[in-house]
Parts: C-alpha cells; structure tokens; sequence
C-alpha cells in the first residue's frame, strides 16, 4: 500500500497535468504576444520617427521651393512692373511730344493764314494806291481841273482806301498778337507807315479837289516807298517762321511796284 502511494506520488510528480501544459503555453503564447507587440511598437514608433523626420524635410524643401517661387514671381512682377511704368511713360511721352506737335501744327497754320491775310490785306491797299496815283500823276496844281468823273473816282478811291486801311490795320494786329517777336515788329513798322499814308493821302485828296499843289506830297510818296519796303521785310521774317516754300513766298507778293510809278 504504502509502495502503491509513493509509486503514485513519483508518477503524478513526473507527469504535470493538461491544465499545467496549457498553461505555461499560454503563459509562454502570452510572452511572446508582449515581446510581438513591444517590438512592434518600437517599430512603429521609430518609423513614426522616421516618417516625421522625412515630412519635416519635405515639408522644409517645399517651403524652400515656394520661397524661391515667390522670389522668383516678386522679381518677374517688378521686372514687368518696371517695364509697364517705362512703357507708360514712353507712351507719356509720346502723348506729350504729339500734343506739342499739334500745337505747333496749330500755331504754325494759324500763323500761316494770319500772315497770308495780312499780306492780301496790304497788297489790296497797294493796288487802291496805284489805282489813285495814277489819277493824280502830273505836276500840280493842273491846266484843267478834275472832272465830275474824276471827282467822282477820286471820292470813291479815298473811301476804298481808308476801308482797305482798316482791314489791313486790324491784320497786323492779329500779327502781332500771333507773333513771334521778329515778324510782330515787322507787321507794327508796316501798320505805322499804313497810318501815316492815310493821313498824307487826306492832304492830297482834298488839295487835288481844289487843284492845288500838297505839302504832304514828297511825304505820301515816302510813305508809299516804305510801305513797298517793309511788306516785302516782313515776308522775309514770316517766311523763316512758317517755312513757306519758295513758290508760296513768291505767290504772296508780287513784284515790287516803281515807288514813283503813278506818282506826280
């Protein structure tokens, strides 16, 4: 009996139990599940690691990237800036100069017609004047009187001529306002002997209507002389002004009448 329980006792102690076995491989399953993890966790948490770590460059370099865009951007926009504001002010520029040449154009062409009215102006004066010295040529006083038609012509050259004057007077004034300071002078000088013809050709007028001989004779044809002289100094002056061509210059005046021709 007692052989029996201690050849029992050796059996049980030699051989462990199912639940034994079970539970040291699951003691041992459990382990090594924790190890597993544990591994897997530091795995995980070093390619975590590694993953910021290669987020963080790339993240670094893209902003390097963007940096270098946007400095590349902000010095293409300030090129093409700079270039807007050059163009801007070339075309400024442009605007300005073709402003200025359209008033010169402007002042120019009214100054041409102002100068070509002036001159028709005067050049009708002349052609009255001619017109009335002709009728009083010769030695005064006359053998015969003038006639009624004689009379009559002589009036009405008288009123064309102060008309004329007027008409011309005013032109130069035009002249001179329109400028400049050289052809200005030049239409004043010419608009004073104008005046002073008028006041001599009064004299003549009323001393031929009474057949007698004018004082203010040697001083009308003077002033005629110089009215000859100054309309052809002052196309002179306007020519250099509005750069009339030599046919246009020729075309405002015509040939200097003899200063004695029709004259008594």
């Amino acid at each position: 009996m007692i052989l029996y329980l201690s050849h029992a006792a050796a059996t049980t102690a030699a051989t462990a139990p199912w639940w034994g076995t079970a539970l040291g491989a699951g003691v041992g399953a459990i382990g090594a599940g924790v190890v597993t993890a544990t591994v897997a966790y530091i795995n995980n948490r070093a390619n975590r690691k590694q993953l910021d770590k290669q987020l963080a460059a790339q993240q670094e370099m893209l902003e390097r990237q963007l940096e270098a865009q946007r400095d590349q951007m902000t010095k293409q926009l300030d090129a093409q800036l700079k270039i807007a504001e050059m163009n801007n002010e070339a075309n400024h520029v442009r605007e300005r100069e073709g402003q200025r040449s359209e008033l010169r154009k402007w002042q120019l062409e009214t100054r041409r017609e102002t100068y070509v009215d002036f001159v028709v102006a005067v050049e009708k004066l002349r052609d009255t004047i001619a017109a009335a010295g002709r009728l009083l040529a010769g030695t005064w006083p006359v053998p015969e009187p003038l006639s009624e038609a004689a009379l009559s012509e002589l009036q009405r050259l008288e009123t064309n001529i102060t008309s004329l004057y007027e008409e011309a007077f005013q032109r130069a004034q035009v002249v001179r306002l329109t400028g400049p300071d050289g052809v200005a002078d030049c239409a004043k000088n010419l608009g004073d002997t104008m005046t002073d013809y008028v006041t001599f050709s009064s004299d003549r007028f009323r001393a031929a209507r009474r057949n007698e001989h004018s004082e203010m004779l040697r001083d009308w044809q003077k002033a005629v002389r110089e009215m000859n002289r100054l309309l052809q100094e002052f196309v002179d002056a306007a020519y250099t002004v509005v750069k009339l061509t030599s046919t246009e210059r020729q075309s405002l005046v015509p040939p200097a009448r003899n200063a004695s021709s029709g004259l008594a």
